[in-house]
């Protein structure tokens, strides 16, 4: 096991913004290799129970799925690996994304005078009520309860929040309109990076790419964007 983590290893970290959701979860122990080649590599992710799949050709990736039942979620790298197993797995949906990841040591400064923390108790109750419907009520509160949820508060309100998806990668962002225009969702996004450093867990998002405030926020703060996209593939 430990020669696939390392032929793997070898293999995304030719991108690590772009693999950073693979090199992570194997890091983090939660994903194993299910294949590996020179030309690529799927990785499994059992919190969330998805595939990624990193593929330099169609040859590699369907070398790379052979014999993979459909999965769950399939996280795929390049479009062209993508459309193929989108019609192969006849997925109903498909997510573009775009990979980022914070790669500089030290956190970006949290400003606009939030306070964050991890929410529980009534605090995490209040997310749920203001921000469930925005980002997903179950995803939400099965993060909340895992502690992987920050909010943002400014004169004692809860001005927003933001989490770690299964995965591991950043999101379930959101924040009150009026808030945003003062800086809560940048300072979430400050906050939640410092956080993972603290955790020792690389910064890493996977974040669509209709999401301009998010990803100008982002570039603001340090983050690498990848220069090709990401997808989600799902039903």
């Amino acid at each position: 096991m430990r020669e696939l983590e390392q032929r793997a290893y070898c293999y995304l970290g030719r991108n690590p913004v772009l693999y950073m959701d693979m090199i992570e979860a194997l890091r983090r122990g939660t994903g194993s290799v299910y294949a590996v080649r020179e030309d690529g590599a799927v990785i499994y992710e059992r919190n969330s129970q998805a595939y990624f799949l990193a593929a330099e050709s169609g040859q590699s990736c369907a070398a790379l799925c052979l014999g993979l039942k459909k999965p769950r979620q399939l996280v795929v790298h390049d479009m062209d690996s993508a459309q193929a197993l989108k019609e192969m797995y006849n997925y109903e949906s498909m997510m573009e994304c775009l990979a980022a990841a914070y790669l500089a040591p030290d956190p970006p400064p949290v400003r606009g005078g939030f306070q964050l923390h991890t929410l529980e108790g009534r605090e995490a109750e209040m997310a749920l009520e203001l921000f469930g419907e925005e980002v997903g009520s179950e995803d939400l509160e099965l993060r909340l309860e895992a502690g992987a949820v920050l909010g943002a508060f400014t004169a004692n309100e809860l001005a927003g929040v933001v989490g770690l998806y299964p995965e591991g990668g950043i999101g379930l962002l959101a924040s009150r309109p009026e808030q945003k225009e003062k800086g809560a969702q940048r300072a979430l996004l400050a906050g939640v990076t410092s956080w993972c450093l603290q955790q020792c867990l690389a910064p890493y998002a996977h974040v669509p790419s209709w999401e301009e405030s998010m990803i100008a926020d982002m570039t603001r703060l340090g983050y690498s964007f990848s220069e090709r996209a990401l997808y989600w593939l799902a039903d």
